[in-house]
């Protein structure tokens, strides 16, 4: 048993009190149970042989009632057989023989049944060979007697003297048998004195086990009481330890999550006050070049002179906007637009984007399956999370060297997701890119999925790579792994999930720059109502969409859009922000102005939406998304998609 110390002396005395209490009270409980145990055992030995026995009287009983029986028949018998002797003799009568005969001939019968009957007895041995002996004695003269009355011979057949032998014969055979019947009662009656005996002997063993049962039980239960106070005082002193020991873990916790952001923190703020530094510099380069240029200077001059500047501060703008979209890929809180992709297809369009990152130096190969299944996925994150694997394993090959990517039908099974717990078992496609590079010690390679870590010197890396492509992955409900050893190389193994639908969706040509596309302009009568809370974006949305060629109705809410549709023309396209000011979001506002305009197309914008537009990860269905920031280019490409969308949508209306 377990001992327990509490601080303080008298607490300490009483504890081993208790304890040396326990033990006396264990050992009584101990020596009671083994006691008890074994007049248990007596007594169903006891029983055992009582039953025994009970059969053994049973037995004696029946075979006593069947001597008896076997008795009286043959005495029944010799009796028969004087009877019509003693007839036959008298009246010379003939027709005294046949009884006679038939009572002789059970004679023999008769004395075997009983013969049978007793002779496992050696005591009755004796009375059943001179009961033989008489009986055959008496058939005997019987015959004798009959065979003189025959002859004619009456007088011989009825001489008194043979007539008396004949009786004392009688008597003798019928004292054997009834002496016989007495011996048989008599071991009866032992037999059942002695079961008797051991019934008795019985009870006294069962009353002693119950009561030694019943003591036992009482022990049982006050040390049952005794452990139960003492389990009780442990229960306290361990609630006591888990609450100390849940607020140590907690504590930690906190400080892990403090240190964590943190990190997260100062790796924000270091590249975002670098990101801030370029185009607060580069702007400010801007504004002291126009502001010290002079009227003689013409416009070519004066563009060439801030067009470096200008193309850096747009850089930095774009690099910003990029660390913003791996953060939110990290917490796994990007919006994704899922579709069937097929990943044979995009790794064929990524190719040449990759000759180009990757340089000549790099060999790049590709083992593509046969078959591959479509997964469902966001084919432009697919591509991210491509880009990101190979700029990483270029890095690891500053010589050189050979990056293979290749595609895979898999299934993982429980045995395996059970070890992770983040991942369903399942059919997933595989997305593997190795390397020939310099490889990840095993100290770094626990970190490589934290934010803002990074082994690559200062300015060369931001370490969000991976990071997004491990939230990336998790959003869209897949699983990653990267096996790698020290100077050996490094795989990275990409599984997403396969997709059951038919239709396949492949990928957009990757590569294609904005700045290359041809800008998409209004056509005429196209009027946009333009919702948008933060009067600088608003400005900014406004000015480009007047330089496009679109009408522009502006609204700061969702309450001054509604009021500005009452007298506005009928508009062409919605444009708002998801999050609005008061109570109507923009997807509030959307469903309103679609009332009164069915089928109207609608594009979202936001920095940041969480749960309006967007659950589970994703998209809602047939809801279109440009993310801030953005440029002229891609609003103006996805106003175009959408416009040109809703024109085919009602010509085939009209021509039905």
């Amino acid at each position: 048993m377990p001992t327990f110390q509490f601080r303080g002396g008298q607490a300490g005395a009483a504890v081993t009190t208790g304890l040396v209490d326990a033990d006396r009270l264990s050992r009584s409980t101990t020596a009671m149970f083994a006691a008890s145990l074994v007049m248990l055992l007596v007594a169903g030995l006891a029983a055992a042989l009582i039953a025994v026995r009970a059969g053994d009287v049973e037995l004696k009983v029946a075979q006593t009632i069947e001597v008896n029986q076997a008795a009286r028949v043959l005495l029944h018998a010799l009796q028969s057989a004087e009877t019509n002797q003693r007839g036959y003799l008298l009246s010379n009568d003939e027709g005294f023989l046949p009884p006679y005969e038939k009572a002789a001939a059970k004679l023999p019968v008769a004395w075997s049944r009983l013969d049978e009957l007793v002779n496992q007895d050696p005591g009755h041995q004796f009375r059943m060979d001179e009961l033989l002996s008489l009986v055959e004695q008496r058939i005997q003269g019987l015959r004798e007697g009959i065979e003189l009355t025959r002859r004619g011979d009456v007088v011989a057949a009825r001489d008194r003297d043979r007539l008396k032998v004949g009786q004392e014969l009688t008597e003798r055979v019928r004292t054997h048998l009834n002496n016989l019947s007495q011996a048989e009662l008599q071991q009866l009656s032992e037999f059942q004195a002695r079961a008797a005996l051991l019934r008795w002997w019985l009870i006294a063993l069962v009353a002693l086990s119950l009561a030694a049962t019943i003591a036992l039980s009482l022990l049982v239960g006050r040390a049952l009481q005794h452990y139960i106070g003492r389990l009780r005082v442990r229960a306290c002193e361990l609630e006591g330890e888990i609450k100390r020991r849940r607020e140590t873990e907690e504590t930690l916790r906190q400080s892990q999550k403090m240190e964590a952001v943190g990190q997260l923190t100062g790796g924000v703020a270091h590249d975002f006050n670098n990101l801030l530094t370029i185009i607060i510099g580069n702007l400010d380069t801007v504004r002291r070049r126009l502001l010290n240029s002079t009227a003689v200077q013409d416009a070519g001059h004066l563009a060439a002179t801030i067009s470096k500047p200008v193309d850096l501060a747009i850089q930095g703008s774009r690099s910003a906007a990029q660390l913003t979209q791996r953060l939110l890929a990290f917490s796994r809180r990007q919006a994704l637009e899922p579709a069937n992709v097929d990943v044979n297809d995009l790794i064929a369009r990524t190719s040449d984007l990759l000759h180009r990152t990757l340089g000549e130096n790099i060999c790049v190969e590709t083992v593509l399956a046969g078959g591959l299944w479509p997964t469902f996925a966001d084919a432009n994150q697919i591509e991210n999370v491509l880009l990101n694997l190979a700029v990483n394993a270029r890095d690891a090959m500053p010589d050189g060297g050979r990056l293979t990517i290749e595609t895979a039908n898999s299934y993982l099974d429980e045995a395996y997701t059970s070890r992770f717990g983040d991942v369903a078992p399942g059919q997933y496609v595989l997305l593997s890119v190795t390397d020939t590079g310099t490889g990840i010690p095993p100290e770094v390679l626990e970190r490589v999925f934290e934010p803002f870590f990074t082994t690559k010197e200062p300015g060369l890396g931001s370490g969000l790579g991976l990071a997004m492509v491990h939230g990336f992955v998790k959003q869209s409900h897949g699983h990653v792994r990267i096996y790698s050893e020290d100077g050996q190389g490094t795989t990275v193994k990409v599984y997403l999930p396969r997709s059951m639908a038919v239709e396949n969706v492949p990928a957009n040509p990757a590569g294609v720059d904005p700045a290359e596309e041809s800008l998409s302009r209004a056509r005429p009568n196209e009027t946009l109502l333009v919702v948008e809370d933060n009067a600088g974006v608003r400005e900014y949305a406004v000015s480009v969409l007047e330089d496009l060629g679109y009408r522009i109705i502006e609204a700061a809410d969702a309450r001054e859009a509604m009021e500005a549709l009452e007298t506005a023309p009928p508009i062409s396209l919605l444009f708002t922000d998801v999050v609005l000011p008061g109570q109507l979001s923009g997807r509030d506002l959307a469903v309103k102005v679609q009332e009164r305009y069915p089928g109207l197309p609608v594009l979202f914008t936001t920095g940041y939406t969480r749960n309006a537009i967007v659950h589970n990860g994703r998209l809602d269905a047939k809801v279109h998304l440009l993310n801030k920031p953005y440029t002229q280019q891609e609003l103006a490409r996805k106003l175009r998609e959408l416009l040109d969308a809703a024109e085919i949508r009602r010509s085939a209306t009209a021509m039905e």
